[in-house]
């Protein structure tokens, strides 16, 4: 017989402990996603687009039918198995799906893992695909992603309806149970999964990339921009408070800070300041990098309930 889970409400919003997830969790976004929501503060404000979470603009194309090539069609539509069975050019067809695909790619990768005042950023990120994922299914659009931790994933093509939510979301806890976190696995990674994902998204697609994006490199920055070549890609920065400064009250002259790239010392006099600047420094890069592939970018904190960093309104439809 279980122990039933502790559960705390914020703003309507239930967390049981800040390190695992439950389904009612996720269930409760049902009616937080009938509403327009619009960050509240966010670093690149500036730089962003769409602040509306409900207002996506377009749909999805899907293949229709294959013809002869005329003067004028795009040539990346060209048919090259038709094209090279017939020896003469041909080029498909699409036409405007009814349902759009929203692509969700979750990261419960280690870095995701750590929470240093209210939840653990993996729980945050959790909730934030809830919300999404209930959105999507307002709208009447598929769901589908790539869910991913340090030893597995889950791959999920979109699917309508009630279906694709529900498969989306039971993958979502089960991803994120702390006996998921007791592993020095390396088999998952971001580029691993982007890589996935290019193979798996639709063109015309809405795809949502959340991470604290500690793995972003160069590699992982190509993928990014070529699923964006045909797809509206929205990537939403996973952080926490001590990953930004060290608190001013440390106990101990030094601290000892480990992690999967070795064992460093901070000295409680110095290197507050250091950590401060290199920390922003490295927010900065991601955020700048993202920004100048036209990545939408978007900032939430783990240390606080997420709709609270929301402005909520009633929803125009």
């Amino acid at each position: 017989m279980t122990t039933p889970h502790k559960i705390a409400i914020f703003n309507n919003t239930p967390y049981i402990n800040g390190i695992d997830i439950c389904l009612s969790e996720l269930l409760s976004y049902q009616q937080q996603a009938k509403r327009a929501l619009k960050l509240k503060n966010n670093v690149s404000k500036q730089m962003r687009v769409g602040n509306y979470l409900s207002k996506i603009k377009g749909r999805g194309m899907e293949f229709a039918e294959v013809r002869h090539y005329q003067a004028g069609d795009d040539i990346r539509n060209i048919d090259w198995a038709v094209t090279a069975r017939t020896g003469k050019a041909h080029t498909k067809l699409f036409q405007e799906e009814k349902e759009r695909s929203v692509f969700i790619l979750l990261d419960l990768s280690d870095s995701m893992i750590f929470g240093s005042q209210f939840v653990f950023k993996s729980v945050q990120a959790c909730h934030l695909s809830a919300l999404l994922s209930w959105q999507a299914k307002q709208r009447g659009d598929r769901i589908g992603g790539l869910i991913f931790n340090q030893e597995y994933a889950s791959e999920l093509k979109p699917t309508g309806r009630h279906l694709g939510l529900m498969r989306f979301l039971h993958q979502s806890e089960i991803l994120c149970q702390k006996d998921a976190f007791k592993t020095h696995s390396t088999k998952q990674s971001l580029f691993i999964q982007l890589k996935r994902l290019t193979r798996l998204v639709q063109t015309g697609s809405q795809v949502h990339l959340i991470s604290d994006f500690s793995q972003l490199d160069d590699a992982c920055i190509k993928l990014i921009s070529q699923i964006k070549r045909h797809n509206q890609v929205d990537a939403w920065h996973i952080s926490d408070p001590l990953e930004a400064q060290l608190p001013a009250n440390l106990s101990h002259k030094k601290i000892q800070i480990n992690s999967l790239y070795g064992s460093t010392f901070f000295d409680k006099k110095n290197s507050r300041k250091n950590y401060k600047k290199q920390a922003l420094q490295r927010h900065e890069k991601i955020v700048n990098t993202l920004m100048q592939h036209g990545i939408a970018y978007y900032s939430l904190c783990a240390s606080l309930p997420l709709m609270e960093q929301f402005h909520a309104h009633p929803n125009q439809r």
